[in-house]
């Protein structure tokens, strides 16, 4: 049979179409350079510094990357030792441990995006839903990350020169070592920490329906633990390095958020675990680093 010139066009787009299909379902995620110049071609969160500069005719630049160094300033140092852990309290032990005082931000994962394309070997596997949207990132740049994946959160700890916390290191940093049920304290309180329980509903009035607090919010320091870590009750949950022990192959996620509608999320036992390739709009993360 003969094709016309319509016919033929009409095969060679289906083919085409076939071939980039394969590629993006076969080729592992880092190998595909087309996904990093993709990313980059999308633009990135403008920053609320007076430094931002014009790259051409209305195209913004990314704001001035956050160094490594300006990252790991905010390190707390959880000393070795035991404590009561789990619900029964029972004695475990850790070795000397620092961890992030902080939530990781928009602001830190943009540097962690500049240095680290998507798809290339350091890189995330995806960025976050909202990150084309640099009328949000342009205000929210010290609110906690979203959207990211366990292996995306697994890279930006390596990036930093950490990793991601146990669930154990995780608790202990919540809790210290006085066996308290709450970051703060054995209560519950709720101008302690953004879970929003029965105001559920707010979230809708919320940018993008993420009603999260900046780390650098006045109410964002009273969710603090006995070590100085700000955040743990509330605000987002965090990914930890553990996987659940009734089911291997999901990882345990530590922490209420701002999408908990009960208070006891916020309690330093708390986990729930997720499949690694999740990404919600209430799970966040934060690095740790062996050595005091």
């Amino acid at each position: 049979m003969k094709l016309t010139p319509l016919g033929k066009a009409l095969f060679f787009l289906v083919g085409l179409g076939l071939v980039v299909g394969a590629l993006y379902r076969f080729v592992p995620p880092e190998k595909q350079f087309w996904r990093a110049w993709f990313a980059g071609k999308k633009g990135a969160p403008a920053s609320t510094s007076t430094s931002q500069t014009k790259s051409g005719p209305g195209n913004v630049t990314s704001p001035p990357p956050a160094t490594t160094a300006s990252v790991a300033s905010s390190w707390m140092a959880i000393p070795a030792g035991s404590f009561g852990a789990g619900e029964s309290g029972s004695t475990a032990e850790t070795g000397a441990f620092r961890i992030q005082r902080t939530e990781v931000t928009n602001r830190e994962y943009q540097a962690f995006l500049n240095a680290c394309a998507m798809g290339s070997d350091c890189g995330p596997r995806d960025l976050p839903m909202y990150w084309d949207d640099t009328g949000y990132l342009d205000t929210h740049a010290d609110y906690p990350v979203v959207f990211v994946s366990w292996g995306d959160a697994s890279a930006y700890c390596r990036f930093v020169g950490g990793r991601l916390p146990t669930s154990l290191e995780w608790e202990k940093a919540a809790r210290g070592t006085d066996g308290r049920l709450f970051p703060w304290g054995e209560t519950f309180d709720a101008q302690l920490t953004n879970i929003l329980g029965s105001e559920h509903a707010k979230k809708n009035d919320a940018p993008k329906q993420i009603p999260t607090w900046a780390v650098s919010d006045a109410r964002y320091a009273r969710d603090g633990s006995p070590f100085g870590v700000l955040g743990m009750g509330g605000n987002v949950s965090e990914w930890t390095s553990s996987s659940s022990p009734e089911e291997p192959n999901l990882m345990l996620v530590a922490g209420g958020s701002w999408d908990s509608w009960d208070g006891n999320d916020a309690r330093v036992i708390h986990r729930v675990p997720k499949p690694p390739t999740d990404r919600s709009s209430s799970v966040g993360l934060r690095c740790a680093k062996d050595g005091a």
